[in-house]
């Protein structure tokens, strides 16, 4: 179950019309895909400086979330830097969505927090053994929706309808990043 928040959930939108191409999503739309996917692309500052990337399974509970982990760079870069993204994306009723999760990892090592968690459960096709779990405490949650097109909508420019700052013509606006609903 996701943490509560102050917003009401949102429904299913019908088909996006071109004066509304992308929908931001609220914080409980964006935990009740969070909760439906399992698998995501978490990106860390690497020992080096520089980012990383890694595919992963993730299991969230109680507004955190949960990942296995072996000993190798992921965890040296969640050690040295725990700022992390965790990126989950997915297709729905004809929309893609994407969600961005924003905060800070550790290594946890709390039987009964790993228990609860279900962290224990993950599976990795990965041959690696991850015998390490690390916990997600979200900072920011944020998400977008958008209609699929089909091949016929591939050589048609996309509308620009979305608005632009008035400052920066032709600049998209940017996505605004949201304090988790227990936080405020």
């Amino acid at each position: 179950m996701h943490p509560p928040t102050g917003r009401s959930d949102m429904t299913m939108p019908g088909p996006i019309s071109d004066d509304r191409e992308v929908e931001e999503l609220s914080a409980s739309e964006c935990w009740r895909l969070i909760e439906s996917g399992g698998i995501g692309r978490l990106a860390v500052t690497h020992v080096d400086g520089g980012p990383d990337i890694f595919p992963l399974n993730y299991v969230a509970h109680q507004g955190k979330l949960y990942v296995r982990s072996g000993a190798g760079r992921k965890l040296r870069s969640v050690r040295d830097h725990p700022a992390v993204a965790l990126e989950v994306d997915g297709e729905e009723e004809g929309f893609y969505w994407s969600v961005v999760v924003r905060g800070s990892a550790a290594l946890t090592e709390v039987d009964s927090e790993i228990l609860a968690s279900g962290a224990r459960h993950l599976i990795s096709d990965d041959p690696e053994h991850k015998p390490h779990v690390v916990r997600i405490q979200p900072a920011t949650v944020t998400g977008r929706r958008f209609a699929r097109r089909s091949p016929a909508d591939a050589g048609r420019p996309v509308p620009r309808s979305i608005p632009h700052r008035a400052d920066a013509p032709g600049r998209p606006k940017p996505i605004p990043h949201f304090p988790p609903a227990w936080e405020r």
